[in-house]
């Protein structure tokens, strides 16, 4: 990335919204001396402010990252443009930072599928649903691309419908038994209009033990992950997945499942969501974790 052109355009995004440098500091929580090195180009801010800083600027993350305005028809081009510069620098970088900025990429393409892809929706459809993006689409060749080698799921939700929270769990089952129950992520939307539409993302890291989970709408996201397979040796296992294949209607107040990541060290058996749902978890798989979501109203 091209720290110097970021820094000016930081520096003209400031300006625009009248906010001094210090004023700007002062909204992030940090000194002025961080934002003029910014904008000089000595470094780039830490990407844990990203969100935050490009929201104050009225700016996209794409456009922080390219350092210039980007035009709507531009916007898939240069947004690939920005992965692949991303990936370059990740190469130089400690194994730790490698994996923040995958999880980074991920994110930012969720951010580009829900600002910039606003469909109407179809009367077929149900009017509250999740559903996973299309394996073909261009949006998840690029994940892909970008994520482990187990890949991305990634799902769309869209809701006609006001409700209050949005929970994500996952659930450890061993050889068929039930072990522990996690809640993954929390979104609370009491008191104030809730999103109509967002993307749920999980992302494997078999190599490192982890996956990790990210939620986000038109204003907010939330993200964290999970360990798997603790406390065994050797890591000579099987892996494969089942998740949600078509348009599943969200039924408010129950929950439901979205995704089971399935490893085994001999035959792995692979089952339905639907099946999981209803309890039946296969004894033939060492571990299986069940995801699932609930909305409530």
């Amino acid at each position: 990335m091209d720290m110097n052109k970021i820094g000016k355009y930081i520096a003209e995004n400031r300006k625009k919204q009248g906010l001094t440098q210090k004023q700007l500091a002062d909204k992030l929580g940090m000194s002025d001396k961080s934002v003029s090195k910014w904008e000089r180009g000595v470094c780039l801010p830490d990407v844990s402010i990203y969100a935050e800083l490009c929201h104050i600027l009225n700016i996209s993350i794409n456009e922080f990252l390219a350092g210039e305005d980007i035009r709507e028809e531009d916007l898939i081009i240069k947004s690939e443009d920005n992965l692949i510069q991303i990936a370059r620098d990740s190469n130089h970088r400690q194994k730790s930072l490698k994996r923040i900025i995958r999880v980074l990429i991920v994110l930012l393409i969720i951010a580009i599928l829900v600002s910039e892809r606003i469909l109407l929706l179809n009367l077929a459809k149900p009017k509250n649903y999740v559903e996973p993006i299309a394996k073909d689409s261009i949006e998840m060749k690029v994940a892909e691309i970008m994520s482990f080698a187990d890949g991305p799921y990634i799902f769309n939700y869209r809701l006609k419908d006001e409700f209050e929270e949005l929970t994500l769990y996952v659930s450890e089952y061993r050889q068929g038994e039930f072990v522990k129950k996690i809640e993954l992520t929390w979104t609370n939307y009491e008191g104030m209009e809730s999103a109509k539409e967002g993307m749920l993302a999980i992302v494997p890291d078999f190599d490192n033990g982890l996956v990790s989970v990210a939620v986000t709408d038109e204003s907010s996201k939330t993200q964290t992950s999970f360990p798997i397979l603790e406390h065994v040796e050797g890591w000579d296992f099987g892996r494969s997945a089942s998740q949600i294949e078509e348009q599943k209607a969200i039924e408010f107040g129950c929950e439901q499942g979205l995704l089971a990541l399935i490893y085994d060290g001999d035959i792995l058996r692979v089952m339905p969501v639907s099946d999981l749902e209803d309890g039946n978890f296969p004894e033939e798989n060492d571990y299986l974790y069940y995801i699932t979501y609930k909305f409530t109203k």
